[in-house]
């Protein structure tokens, strides 16, 4: 892979890392929109047990009012029941639009997973098409070359030293072989066949 290629290979990652980090930043904010809804799930609750103690305290209310005449504790009964009326209309606004919020944040968690899931299936496409085509030219550009350019000046080389070696004389012959069976040389040099 040439340096374009990494450089645009890098790009892509830079861009699905940007991606990714949009992503957890939506993800986030959808975490937040669930805690919103679960504070006013807790508040639907808080109401509830308020009105629960309205009751209790219409309740009392309405004895005590039975005990001191008839008709004030009518009245009384009858202000009881329109605040808890009101109270138990207020806590099922309240939890509609929670349910609400919630089925939305849902929605949205839902779409930001398939927008996720699709551009990392994208990306994986565009991947291993650069690969294939990458293979692909390097398979056209090398057809009729089996070696490369650095190999092929290894074998130049390699030929050069055995052109030198068949016209050495013997006094350069027995120099070389002198030096190859100092203690310095590696034994491989020194077991390699004689020119």
């Amino acid at each position: 892979m040439n340096q374009p290629e990494l450089d645009l290979f890098n790009d892509k990652l830079d861009a699905h890392a940007r991606e990714v980090e949009r992503f957890h930043g939506e993800v986030a904010n959808v975490t937040r929109q669930i805690a919103n809804c679960d504070k006013l799930v807790r508040l639907a609750n808080a109401g509830l047990s308020q009105i629960d103690s309205k009751i209790a305290e219409a309740v009392r209310l309405g004895a005590e009012a039975q005990l001191q005449t008839d008709a004030a504790g009518a009245q009384a009964a009858q202000a009881a029941t329109v605040a808890t009326q009101a109270a138990v209309s207020e806590m099922v606004g309240s939890v509609k639009e929670a349910t609400a919020a919630a089925r939305q944040t849902s929605l949205s968690l839902n779409l930001l997973q398939f927008k996720t899931g699709s551009w990392i299936a994208i990306y994986t496409v565009l991947v291993l098409l650069c690969c294939l085509a990458t293979g692909f030219i390097t398979s056209w550009a090398l057809r009729g070359n089996a070696l490369t350019p650095e190999q092929a000046q290894y074998i130049e080389l390699g030929k050069a030293h055995e052109a030198l070696l068949a016209n050495a004389s013997d006094k350069e012959l027995k120099q070389i072989t002198a030096i190859r069976n100092r203690p310095g040389v590696s034994s491989a040099n020194r077991t390699r066949t004689q020119p």
